[in-house]
């Protein structure tokens, strides 16, 4: 008995614990009125909000938002961490 304990003991503290979080990339234009539409009311903003969030949290029906792309990062996400980089962004380096 006391082998099954300490087996089963050993093989849950030797899994490790991860951890991920969806980034998203969003091309964002403001909806203002009296505005002049022009390319320079429309920013390319890196996010971890989904659609839906984003846009109720950063004005509603204000803003315009188009999800361009979305990808996987690893790791923590506390502490004001960055959002990663997106994959096709990386340079090769052979």
């Amino acid at each position: 008995m006391k082998k099954k304990f300490i087996f089963l003991t050993t093989l849950l503290l030797s899994f490790s614990a991860s951890a991920e979080y969806r980034a998203y990339q969003y091309l964002v234009k403001s909806n203002d009125h009296y505005a002049v539409a022009t390319k320079s009311n429309a920013q390319y903003i890196v996010s971890t909000l989904n659609p839906q969030m984003f846009q109720s949290y950063h004005g509603g029906s204000m803003v315009t938002v188009d999800l361009l792309r979305t990808w996987i990062c690893p790791g923590y996400t506390g502490s004001r961490k960055a959002v990663c980089d997106h994959p096709y962004d990386k340079e090769i380096k052979l």
